[in-house]
């Protein structure tokens, strides 16, 4: 049977245009949940996971309680407690705040499409302060961080608080802490609450009140500021888990806290020598200076930066350097590697994400493959219909290898 295939160039054109048409008119493929944590890139947190995951380390998430069944989190949440007055422990979260930050800290990206926190390897002690979307109370709060260090935390996260001083409770309750070797990190607030100053407990001496940076680098404008800030880090649009299995963004100097939350229990797995004193100077000895020279009221000692905390040589100190007048300014310390670090060449600057690109270069991939193919198809039917001219001309098939062999040899008489 003899086929004109010189008949399919039409048809073979058209389906050439239907897969380029479709290859153009794909929706986009949506990006993991990982590519929109644009904070970690920034943080070099995938570098800083070499160094450290937090391993050995516990961190007390002081807050509204955490749902231990999320994915992300699963196996990472201890017992913890209620502070409140309340009968059971602090596994159980109707509001989702504590959910929020544990995921920031310790989220593991489980889950099919997850996301990552700052220190997977590290373990979440969940006291719960407050039963619903309620506030809390100064009393629940100062039991929170007493039952937090006295459940073995080294690490408390204080993603709360209200305006104006500390109550005696509160003051009492992070020297405590501070006297069991415990790192205590704190929100300093944010605008969009009405708060205009560092918030209670950040503005106690010996906390690391952190307030809010956003993409690039830039003190984010619903952070508060004030002389008690020590460091800064992201704040704006910080995605993670939520309730019901779910996950969110999150706007705030909680967030931020968070982060550096996480940060201290790097540093502590790494350095498990190193007492809370020592591993608060490294952290703000290597903040990245930002803003005014030395620390101010916007970034404190500078912009948080893990892989510096995690590989500079730092000296050591003998008491907490937020306690001590005479401290120094920060941000001297030597990182071990990439000192001139541009946290704005590290950020998410709005252009395609890496998944994003691999799509497209696939893409692109699909299209050449396509146009080769159809390259190899029309030489081979051209050379197919020549063979068939011949054959009608009744060329014998062995006069047509001959041919293809090189040379025409002498015709027949």
């Amino acid at each position: 049977m003899s086929v004109n295939v010189g008949a399919l160039r039409p048809v073979a054109a058209g389906l050439l245009a239907v897969l380029l048409t479709g290859a153009a008119a794909q929706p986009a493929v949506a990006a993991p949940q990982r590519a929109e944590q644009w904070y970690l890139d920034e943080l070099r947190i995938d570098q800083a996971h070499k160094l450290s995951t937090g391993r050995g380390v516990t961190v007390a998430v002081v807050d509204s309680g955490v749902d231990a069944t999320h994915p992300d989190i699963r196996g990472q949440v201890l017992p913890g407690g209620r502070s409140y007055g309340a009968s059971g422990d602090g596994r159980a979260d109707e509001d989702g705040h504590g959910t929020h930050m544990a995921g920031i800290i310790a989220a593991t990206n489980a889950a099919t499409d997850g996301v990552d926190g700052i220190a997977p390897d590290a373990k979440i002690l969940p006291i719960k302060i407050k039963k619903g979307k309620g506030p809390a109370s100064d009393q629940a709060q100062a039991q929170g961080i007493r039952m937090a260090a006295d459940g073995g935390a080294t690490v408390i996260n204080l993603s709360v608080g209200g305006p104006g001083a500390a109550s005696p409770e509160e003051e009492q309750a992070i020297a405590y802490a501070l006297e069991r070797d415990v790192v205590v990190v704190a929100s300093a607030g944010n605008t969009a609450k009405g708060e205009s100053a560092v918030i209670s407990p950040a503005n106690i001496p010996g906390v690391l009140a952190v307030t809010g940076t956003t993409r690039g680098g830039a003190f984010w404008s619903g952070s508060v500021r004030g002389p008690e800030a020590v460091v800064a880090a992201p704040g704006d649009g910080i995605l993670n888990i939520g309730p019901a299995h779910g996950y969110g963004w999150g706007d705030g100097t909680s967030d931020s806290a968070a982060i550096v939350s996480g940060v201290a229990a790097l540093v502590r797995s790494k350095y498990p020598d190193l007492d809370a004193a020592n591993v608060i100077n490294r952290i703000i000895r290597t903040a990245r200076d930002a803003g005014p020279s030395g620390r101010d009221t916007q970034y404190g000692f500078g912009r948080i930066d893990p892989v510096a905390a995690l590989t500079a040589d730092v000296p050591t100190v003998s008491e907490n350097p937020l306690l001590d007048r005479a401290a120094p300014a920060g941000g001297t310390a030597q990182a071990a590697e990439d000192d001139t670090f541009d946290v704005t060449k590290y950020g998410d600057q709005g252009g395609p994400t890496d998944q994003q690109v691999v799509v497209i270069a696939a893409g692109i991939g699909l299209v050449l493959v396509i146009l080769l193919a159809l390259v190899i198809f029309l030489i081979w039917n051209r050379r197919r219909r020549s063979r068939e001219a011949d054959a009608r001309a009744g060329a014998r098939d062995e006069l047509l290898d001959e041919v293809s062999a090189g040379g025409h040899p002498q015709q027949p008489r």
